[in-house]
């Protein structure tokens, strides 16, 4: 019966949801702890349908002083985390709630300039990681020259890092280990309106398909090395016949 009663006191009390983002970065708006625990309270009032409540009563729950809890509200006000409006109502009267409006707006732009820094942290990194995976392939450190060309091609031309990273696995299988030849096969890839490496594979992987269906076979197959080796023995024995 007890844990019934105290289900129902549970339920009757309500929920307050509060979004993760804020708990994480509160401090990254200017929020203190305490004006949290503020803005909880508040919250809970408010969606409950008591845009004023009684700040004695936050305070009793904090265990803390009106005193302190309308500073801690003062300085919210201040630091643009919280409004007070007034909103009239359908009798004609007007009363007073808290808007934190401003609270979400900071919140959003600390969020995003968070993810804007590491985006940038990570780009810096896969860049640094494109230069390296050159200078293993090269064999040799690369100059500044070529690390402006490199960075041109990202920043200007808009060439996606791993589409850079397979122009130069190109370039190494056909032994060209210089950002000219690099450079060659991406504005080749560009005019054939291949932007992406899916789109480089697909289009390699039908061109290998129409090179079979005309009876080719594959670049290095088997299939061309009946050729090749007849070509071969024609240069060894020019007089013998087929």
């Amino acid at each position: 019966m007890a844990e019934n009663q105290f289900l129902m006191t549970m339920l009757e009390a309500g929920s307050t949801n509060v979004s993760n983002l804020l708990l994480h970065h509160y401090h990254d708006i200017d929020m203190s702890t305490g004006e949290l625990m503020v803005y909880l309270e508040l919250k809970s009032y408010i969606d409950r349908g008591n845009p004023t409540p009684d700040l004695e009563l936050v305070a009793d729950h904090l265990g803390t002083s009106s005193k302190q809890v309308f500073e801690l509200v003062h300085q919210m006000t201040k630091k643009n985390l919280v409004e007070q409006r007034l909103r009239r109502q359908p009798d004609g009267k007007e009363d007073a709630y808290y808007d934190f409006t401003p609270l979400y707006d900071r919140l959003a732009r600390a969020v995003n300039h968070e993810r804007v820094v590491n985006e940038q942290k990570q780009a810096d990194l896969s860049r640094s990681e494109l230069f390296n995976q050159i200078q293993v392939e090269f064999g040799r450190t690369i100059s500044p020259m070529e690390m402006q060309t490199v960075n041109q091609w990202l920043d200007e031309d808009h060439y996606q890092l791993d589409l850079v990273q397979l122009a130069l696995k190109e370039a190494v299988l056909a032994g060209k280990y210089n950002l000219k030849y690099i450079e060659g096969i991406l504005r080749r890839w560009r005019q054939s309106r291949l932007t992406t490496p899916q789109q480089v594979m697909a289009d390699k992987h039908q061109y290998e398909l129409a090179r079979e269906q005309r009876g080719e076979g594959r670049p290095g197959s088997t299939s061309d090395k009946p050729l090749v080796l007849k070509a071969s023995l024609k240069k060894l024995h020019p007089d013998q016949t087929e």
